[in-house]
């Protein structure tokens, strides 16, 4: 290693970069879950050199256990516990708020120590930390960020790079203490349960927040519709509000129609039939997700008049996604009349 420390923990067994042509790489919580599963030796997978190696089809899975596939800038206030328990481990937070900085930093020092990885996360937009080590008795934590958006972050796990946090523990921020747990959850347990929780988001016409992009559901859409037609009428220069959201939109309706795939195989009970015609209108929705990601991609080189026509353009196809979107989750809630909670 190219760097000094007291004490440092490496995975079970070892572990290759994450892998896969599909490998999403944008969301933090669900690619630090993976990270988590093949710390901890959880992963079946193996390449050549007998490396844990990445499955595509877990971290479908744990974005949707954690709600990412369902919603816009929306997260849970904790992040669910089925998520841990389908691997047998579990864990508690512990606030920096009201801890001396000694208290914190012993906290952390003493989760290493017994060979556990400790998760910071920040209460403001930057890396989540996942530290296995340590240096200057607990002032500098070595390990790996995860942030969401950054590609190169959240795509790679090599201990051989880790990286140095100085002053961690002056941040605002949670410290998430991870251990084994006594009880494990069935996948199939945990995969319903994100399967009604997602039904449940998906449905959603309230609005929450001052941010009108900021929730889940149907209201996303005519909320959307709404900021669109102000920039019409303003004229607007450029599409504001496609940014970042066309690429959230894209990716979240990807991964929501993947999970539902998985839904089919996992899930005990539920009806085939119905969940097929759900994800056909979930295959047009991603059609329409693309041509408004492309139009904000390009945007640069439209002109002011012809800004106005694309905004009515991403106007109608939200709209017809809408219609879909409805028409699947009357399919979904159909398919899942005889599943066993």
């Amino acid at each position: 290693m190219d760097f000094d420390y007291e004490f440092l923990i490496k995975p079970r067994v070892p572990a290759a970069d994450y892998s896969g042509p599909e490998w999403p790489k944008s969301i933090a919580a669900a690619s630090l879950l993976t990270a988590l599963k093949l710390f901890f030796g959880l992963e079946q997978r193996r390449d050549s050199k007998n490396r844990q190696i990445n499955d595509d089809e877990e971290y479908i899975l744990q974005s949707a256990m954690t709600n990412m596939c369902f919603g816009y800038s929306y997260s849970p206030e904790e992040w669910p516990r089925d998520c841990f328990l389908i691997y047998g481990l579990d864990y508690e937070t512990h606030s920096r708020a009201g801890c001396s900085e000694d208290a914190f930093i012993a906290l952390a020092r003493g989760q290493i120590e017994r060979g556990y990885p400790v998760i910071l996360i920040p209460k403001e937009y930057t890396d989540t930390i996942f530290a296995v080590g340590f240096s200057n008795q607990g002032k500098i934590l070595k390990g790996l960020g995860f942030l969401d958006g950054d590609d190169q972050k959240n795509a790679r796990l090599d201990f051989d790079r880790l990286n140095q946090y100085a002053g961690w523990y002056k941040a605002d921020c949670d410290m998430m203490i991870v251990r084994p747990s006594e009880e494990k959850m069935p996948l199939a347990a945990a995969c319903t349960n994100a399967f009604f929780q997602g039904i449940a988001l998906l449905s959603n016409n309230s609005h929450c927040g001052e941010d009108k992009m900021q929730g889940c559901g149907m209201v996303i859409y005519r909320n959307w519709c709404e900021l669109l037609r102000e920039e019409n009428r303003r004229n607007a220069e450029r599409i504001v509000c496609v940014f970042p959201h066309a690429f959230i939109h894209y990716e979240n309706k990807l991964r929501t129609k993947q999970f539902f795939e998985l839904c089919i195989s996992i899930i005990p009970d539920i009806n085939k039939e119905w969940m097929e015609l759900a994800i056909r209108q979930y295959e047009d929705i991603l059609s329409f997700a693309m041509e408004i990601a492309s139009i904000a991609h390009q945007q640069d080189s439209f002109s002011r008049d012809s800004l106005n026509e694309r905004r009515a353009h991403i106007i109608e196809m939200l709209r017809r996604s809408s219609e879909q979107e409805e028409l699947a989750l009357s399919y979904l809630k159909r398919a899942a009349e005889h599943i066993r909670k």
